[in-house]
């Protein structure tokens, strides 16, 4: 403005305070407009930045793919046992002392559990002091009996070369106990603690070889 238009006839009306007023808000309307401007700007580019950067969720295809990857059991049919001795004998399951469950008839390993019986720990008992011995069939009965921690700690271990057998050998039927991920973590963190009682592990020394490991890859389009 100039000062011929300060001085013009619409401002000579106008008291200083007042004029010095209305600069004042003006300035500010300006300071004010343009946080805002700012502010939005911000907000956008945040959101664009955070829009590219942050993980996404899997998109329902995507999450349907993941449960849908081939393992063991895909395309298997499901067999179960129900969930009492009179349902498990009507439905032709038989007792597993090795796993110490019913299953069904063609998931049955007699090799594994004869292996198993050789270490002669596996015998159970009624009470907790082992003074009443149980047949298989008594067993087999029973909801629940009593063995010893050398049993638990074979019955882990035969399981687990029960495992590696059936899978490496592509055996059609599997029991649900070795296809368990909850049983294998179970018997892994059991045979942990098992490490505290007698002599401390960690100050025995054993040999360690370093060895050479191959790969075998399978082809994904054959699975």
């Amino acid at each position: 403005m100039t000062p011929e238009d300060e001085m013009s006839p619409s401002m000579t009306d106008v008291s200083p305070e007042e004029l010095r007023w209305k600069r004042s808000t003006k300035a500010q309307f300006h300071y004010a407009s343009h946080s805002i401007l700012f502010a939005v700007t911000s907000v956008f580019w945040i959101s664009i930045f955070l829009l590219f950067t942050v993980k996404q969720p899997p998109k329902p295809s995507q999450q349907a793919a993941l449960a849908e990857a081939p393992n063991l059991i895909t395309g298997a049919k499901y067999v179960a046992c129900g969930r009492s001795t009179e349902e498990a004998k009507a439905l032709g399951c038989v007792y597993d002392i090795l796993s110490n469950h019913w299953v069904p008839a063609p998931c049955m390993d007699q090799g594994a559990v004869d292996v198993y019986k050789e270490d002669g720990t596996w015998f159970g008992y009624a009470d907790e002091n082992r003074t009443q011995l149980l047949t298989i069939e008594d067993m087999s009965m029973a909801p629940f009996y009593y063995t010893n921690m050398r049993d638990h700690v074979l019955h882990c271990a035969s399981l687990w070369k029960k495992q590696f057998r059936e899978f490496f050998g592509q055996r059609k039927a599997l029991d649900s106990m070795i296809v368990d991920e909850h049983h294998t973590i179970h018997c892994s963190d059991f045979l942990i603690r098992m490490t505290q009682f007698g002599p401390d592990l960690r100050n025995v020394p054993i040999k360690v070889e370093v060895g050479y490991a191959g790969c075998h890859i399978r082809d994904v389009d054959l699975l």
